[in-house]
């Protein structure tokens, strides 16, 4: 027999039956035809790639970046003072809307705190009221300066105990006259320009006091700060003509206080009942004020703490 494999083929010779056709031809490109070229794009292969992996392996973060780091901080900056400048004009936009819709404050001339306008603000069938109450409130100014003075020619005189009298009276001056604008005023106030059952009671609450007040002030018990009837007889007794006349006068006031007071407390009664408010209805605005108070002082400190921040 001869030495020849039947078996072989000449293609099988020439090539691996164990190679994958596939992975050489993943391996080797297509248009290489010789190993210079498979070496060559090899080469430039792995060079790109050792290039490009020691690129970015050097390269600097932003963090270690001076220049980066300084430039983030001066947006920072830029952006604080752009919110702050909007927190301003925001502001003066509301300043701005609150002048236009209601005016400038004008209340007390001499320095304006707050606008109240009866015509702007007061329905015009409640008016005359309102008007009629801020005149008692300011005749209530001038009992206390009479009353005040009268009390100081009561020291003149002579008169036990003038020294506290005139010491209460000057306390009142100051405090009856803010205490009786914010606790029963204002409030009678607010409740025609807003019809709101709180302010009828804060109302009736202290403008009840401020009645008993005058009618007591009005009797003018030593060392009380008033000027009233018993310190008036006491003065006539020693003689004291002009001081006299000045108590006679400051008790006239006092009850015209209490009287005045009483008619307009009864007139507004009157009006909260026709309105058809309730003690329930009061509660109500009382607490939901309270809660929106509440929220406003925490978006207020909130505002404070991011600004800080």
């Amino acid at each position: 027999m001869s030495g020849q494999n039947p078996f072989e083929h000449a293609e099988f010779s020439q090539t691996n039956p164990f190679e994958d056709a596939n992975q050489i031809q993943a391996d080797v490109p297509l248009h290489a035809t010789n190993k210079s070229e498979v070496e060559q794009e090899y080469t430039s292969y792995t060079q790109y790639g050792d290039s490009s992996f020691q690129t970015s392996s050097t390269a600097p973060t932003p963090a270690e970046d001076p220049k980066l780091a300084a430039k983030a901080a001066e947006l920072r900056r830029r952006e604080e003072e752009l919110a702050a400048r909007e927190r301003e004009i925001q502001a003066a936009q509301a300043e701005a809307e609150r002048v236009r819709t209601q005016g400038k404050n004008n209340f007390p001339k001499l320095y304006p705190l707050i606008y109240m306008s009866i015509p702007a603000e007061i329905p015009k069938a409640h008016q005359s009221t309102v008007r009629f109450l801020y005149n008692i409130w300011l005749a209530l100014l001038g009992t206390l300066a009479l009353n005040f003075l009268a009390c100081m020619l009561m020291l003149i005189a002579g008169l036990p105990n003038g020294g506290a009298d005139l010491g209460v009276a000057l306390g009142y001056c100051f405090t009856i006259t803010a205490s009786s604008f914010l606790l029963w005023y204002r409030p009678v106030y607010n409740a025609f320009m807003k019809e709101m059952s709180m302010y009828y009671y804060f109302y009736f609450i202290f403008n009840g006091f401020h009645i008993a007040f005058s009618f007591y002030m009005a009797l003018g018990f030593t060392s009380t700060g008033s000027a009233g009837l018993i310190n008036m007889i006491s003065v006539f007794n020693g003689h004291h003509i002009f001081a006299g006349i000045l108590c006679v006068f400051s008790t006239a006031l006092w009850l015209v206080q209490g009287f005045g007071c009483l008619f307009f407390y009864r007139k507004v009664h009157q009006h909260y009942h026709q309105q058809g408010h309730t003690f329930d209805q009061a509660k109500a605005q009382v607490t939901s004020s309270a809660v929106r108070s509440q929220a406003v002082q925490n978006a207020a400190w909130s505002a404070a703490t991011s600004g800080r921040v």
